[in-house]
């Protein structure tokens, strides 16, 4: 009777034994696959990740940056004075590249021409803003477009990676300034147009440049598409 019961307590202590051992496999079965849950989770959201910067590294552009300088001679030949700086992009200069780019019978701009036509103002008070369609004028004192240049043949530079550049100069027939009272003027504005006289503007520039009698003023306009 006694080793009955002795085998009976040594097979239910064995049965417990069992159950504690599948109970505790069952439990760190349920840890990994948790984790594995986890860390597949993860990699997905890493692959989109991935997946959608990957789709971000396609290059795209459409940056149109402006850049100007303004040079001026003494009538020694001398610099006198020398600046440089960004310009302002206007809208309708935007509405006329998107008319000459895609399609140049749309009436958004109907003759986008060659931006190629440098201007300079003397208004007071002078203040560029995109919407601007023309240089600033002003009556007290009297001021507005003094001076446009003829049609200037453009300088273009192929993209190799830092963007296509356009130059435009009139160093080779400067402004000069003649009949200016003695303590001469300022030039406050400047800007870039398609016809020699009216037209549209693609950019504009505020500047304070004082020129003088014989004074000549050199201006470059370096525009950058990337």
């Amino acid at each position: 009777m006694f080793k009955l019961n002795s085998t009976m307590h040594k097979s239910k202590v064995r049965h417990v034994q069992l159950m504690k051992k599948y109970t505790t496999l069952a439990l760190i079965g349920a840890i990994v696959a948790g984790v594995v849950g986890l860390i597949s989770t993860d990699a997905i959201s890493a692959t989109s990740l991935v997946s959608m910067q990957g789709a971000s590294d396609f290059h795209e552009s459409g940056l149109i940056i402006g850049h100007v300088t303004y040079e001026v001679l003494g009538a020694d030949g001398h610099v006198k004075q020398y600046l440089q700086s960004d310009n302002l992009i206007t809208n309708r200069g935007t509405d006329c590249a998107a008319t000459a780019i895609f399609d140049s019978s749309d009436p958004v701009c109907a003759t986008p021409g060659n931006f190629a036509f440098i201007a300079i103002g003397n208004a007071t008070s002078a203040t560029a803003q995109a919407g601007d369609l023309a240089l600033d004028t002003s009556v007290t004192p009297f001021g507005g477009e003094m001076a446009r240049s003829a049609l200037i043949g453009a300088t273009i530079t192929t993209n190799t990676g830092a963007g296509t550049i356009v130059t435009l100069s009139n160093s080779g027939t400067p402004f000069s300034f003649t009949g200016l009272n003695t303590a001469g003027t300022t030039v406050t504005q400047s800007g870039l147009f398609n016809a020699t006289s009216g037209g549209s503007m693609f950019s504009i520039r505020d500047v304070s440049v004082p020129v003088a009698n014989a004074d000549t003023l050199a201006v470059t306009w370096t525009i950058t598409l990337t």
